[in-house]
């Protein structure tokens, strides 16, 4: 088991590392409202709170999660707004999460950037999640997330996001499968003043509203989990994330 933790803990820093390593977005200027609507839904909508993880309840008040993810995010669209900054297809961005269980089938979930991305991007959030339904002659099971959080990035672009899925899974052994519907809202304030993005170079609000699609996989491994997941609002995002659950 010990080889297995030290694998597992070059497998996070590998991973930390490869969000790091990622260009700094280019944030375009003189974004009027179409622009800024288009950039809200790439930005906005794709960086809410994930699943990423096996939606059954973590187990009690005794449950515990922990987990370092990768979100990659289709930024191409991005280069044709506005100023047309320079192209760039895709950005990415770590997350390090915590999950705990409350009580019966409620977990709470936190979600954070770390340090090491401040520069480019800040992201904060959370999740709570209820499984309400499971089959008793069928491994299947419902849970039921409302999510929230708030993005910047570079300050330029500031963003909060809410919403709520309807998850449905499928458990063989160690291996998760899962599928969900819902919708999420996405608001920003895009900056004004010396540094400003807009056409009119004041601080302007916007607001966004997209169904949301999810598909993942989760596979256990020990205590250890590996989770992979599709998202599609407006744009699509996937990602990746690495844990313990306990």
């Amino acid at each position: 088991m010990s080889f297995g933790l030290r694998q597992l803990s070059l497998f996070f820093i590998l991973f930390l590392a490869s969000g790091v390593s990622e260009a700094r977005l280019k944030i375009p200027t003189g974004m009027n409202s179409e622009d800024r609507k288009t950039a809200l839904e790439v930005l906005g909508l794709s960086s809410t709170a994930k699943v990423l993880s096996n939606p059954y309840p973590l187990g009690g008040y005794a449950g515990v999660e922990i987990g370092v993810s990768q979100e990659f995010l289709s930024t191409s669209e991005i280069s044709r707004l506005g100023s047309r900054a320079q192209e760039q297809s895709e950005t990415s961005y770590t997350l390090l999460s915590v999950g705990k269980g409350l009580y019966g089938n409620v977990d709470l979930f936190f979600q954070f950037a770390p340090v090491t991305d401040a520069e480019n991007l800040t992201n904060f959030g959370g999740q709570l999640r209820w499984g309400f339904f499971e089959a008793e002659y069928l491994p299947a099971f419902m849970t039921l997330v409302l999510s929230a959080n708030s993005v910047s990035y570079q300050n330029l672009i500031n963003v909060s996001n809410v919403g709520y899925d309807l998850i449905l899974g499928f458990s063989v052994e160690d291996v998760t499968m899962y599928t969900g519907i819902g919708s999420i809202q996405s608001s920003g304030i895009f900056m004004g003043g010396a540094s400003a993005i807009t056409d009119t170079g004041e601080t302007v609000s916007e607001s966004v509203k997209s169904s949301h699609f999810l598909a993942g996989l989760h596979v256990k491994i020990a205590s250890f989990f590996v989770a992979l997941q599709l998202d599609r609002y407006t744009e699509a995002t996937y990602s990746g994330r690495i844990g313990w659950r306990f």
